[in-house]
C-alpha cells in the first residue's frame, strides 16, 4: 500500500542534514585539488593550458561531477519545497544488490602520460509487494525477505526517511513460539549419511580443480620471480625478500591439503546432511560478473540457481549435504525430498 503524507519535522531535519554535506563536498574537492596540484604537480595548470585535449577532459569531468552533485541538491530541495513523502507498507518479497564497475582512461596532456581509474558503485534495493525501492546499506542489511515493513521515502530524491518493521495483522505470539521450538528441534536433529552419487563425485572434483588452478595462478608469478633471482645469483636480494619466498610454499601446501580432502572424500564415499533454516535471500547483479542468486541459511550463504531461488522462502527447513572430508556443500534437499545440486 502506498500513500502520500506530509513531511514530519524529523523528515525535514533528515532532508536538510542530507543537503549539508552535498553542498560542502564540491567546495572541499575544488580546494583539495587546487592545493594538490600546486604543491605536487606545479606545472599541471601549464600542461592543461597548453593542451586542448587536457582542457576538454578536465571540463567534461567537471561538468559530469558537478552535474551529479547539482542534481542531488536540486532533488532534495524539491522534496523540501513540496512538503510531502510517500509511505509504502507491505511485505518484502525480494532483495537486490547491484554493483556497477566503470573504467575511465584519460590522457595526461602534452607529456603523453595516461592513467586508468576504476569506480565501483553499489546500489541496494528492496522489493515491497513486488515493487522495487532504493534504500541505503543499513536498511538493506537489517531487513530480511518476508518482513512486513513501513518505508517513508522522499518522492524526488528517493532518500529513505525511515524504515521500520511491524508485525503482520494475523501475527499470533503463541504460534510464533511454537514455530521457534519446532525449528530448534529440527536444527538439533541428525541426518543419516548418504552415499555419494556420480554427480557428487564430479562436483567434488570440480571444486578441487578450481581451487588448484586458483592457487597455482597466485603461486606461478612469485615462483618464477624467485627462480630468476636465484638463477642470476642475486642471493642478497633473495634474503631481503625472504617472506616472499614463503608464498609459493604456502600455496603449494594449500593445494596439497585440497587434494587430500578430495581423495579422502572419494575413498570415504559418503556425504553428511546438515539441517538448516533459510534466513534470507537476495539477488546479486553486476555489469561485470553477471547475476548470482544467494540464499542465507543458518549454515552459511550458498549460491543457487533461479529455480531453487524461487522455490525457497524464508523460514523453510532444508538439509545441506557436504562430503565428510570437505567444506563445500554439494546439494540441498527440501522437506518434500526434492534434491537440488549446487554449483
Amino acid at each position: 500500500m502506498k500513500e502520500q503524507l506530509p513531511l514530519a519535522p524529523e523528515d525535514i531535519k533528515r532532508l536538510r542534514k542530507h543537503l549539508i554535506p552535498m553542498m560542502i563536498f564540491p567546495i572541499m574537492v575544488v580546494v583539495m585539488f587546487g592545493l594538490f596540484a600546486s604543491f605536487v604537480f606545479e606545472d599541471i595548470f601549464e600542461t592543461f593550458g597548453s593542451d586542448s585535449s587536457g582542457k576538454i577532459m578536465l571540463a567534461v569531468f567537471g561538468l559530469f561531477f558537478f552535474g551529479i552533485i547539482g542534481y542531488m541538491i536540486w532533488s532534495a530541495s524539491v522534496d523540501l519545497k513540496r512538503g510531502f513523502k510517500y509511505r509504502i507498507t507491505g511485505k518484502v518479497t525480494d532483495k537486490r544488490l547491484n554493483v556497477t564497475t566503470s573504467t575511465t582512461t584519460g590522457s595526461g596532456g602534452s607529456r603523453g602520460a595516461s592513467g586508468t581509474s576504476t569506480k565501483t558503485t553499489r546500489n541496494y534495493f528492496l522489493y515491497i509487494d513486488g515493487e522495487e525501492y532504493s534504500v541505503e546499506y543499513k536498511e538493506y542489511t537489517r531487513t530480511k525477505v518476508g518482513s512486513h515493513v513501513v518505508l517513508d521515502q522522499a518522492p524526488k530524491s528517493k532518500l529513505t526517511l525511515k524504515l521500520t518493521e511491524e508485525q503482520p495483522a494475523d501475527f499470533d505470539q503463541k504460534v510464533a513460539e511454537e514455530k521457534k521450538t519446532e525449528n530448534r528441534k529440527f536444527l538439533e536433529s541428525t541426518v543419516q549419511e548418504v552415499r555419494l552419487s556420480d554427480r557428487d563425485l564430479e562436483a567434488i572434483k570440480g571444486i578441487y580443480t578450481a581451487e588448484k588452478n586458483r592457487r597455482f595462478m597466485f603461486m606461478g608469478p612469485v615462483l618464477i620471480f624467485d627462480l630468476m633471482l636465484i638463477a642470476n645469483g642475486l642471493w642478497t636480494f633473495v634474503l631481503v625478500i625472504f617472506p616472499l619466498l614463503l608464498v609459493p610454499l604456502y600455496q603449494f601446501y594449500r593445494v596439497l591439503r585440497s587434494y587430500m580432502r578430495y581423495n579422502n572424500a572419494k575413498l570415504y564415499g559418503y556425504k553428511i546432511g546438515y539441517t538448516a533454516l533459510v534466513e534470507d535471500k537476495l539477488t546479486f547483479t553486476s555489469n561485470r560478473s553477471g547475476n548470482v542468486n544467494r540464499v542465507v541459511t543458518t549454515r552459511g550463504t550458498i549460491n543457487v540457481n533461479t529455480l531453487l531461488y524461487d522455490k525457497l522462502s524464508v523460514g523453510d527447513k532444508v538439509i545441506l549435504f557436504a562430503p565428510k572430508q570437505g567444506k563445500h556443500y554439494l546439494s540441498l534437499v527440501t522437506l518434500d525430498k526434492e534434491e537440488f545440486h549446487l554449483g
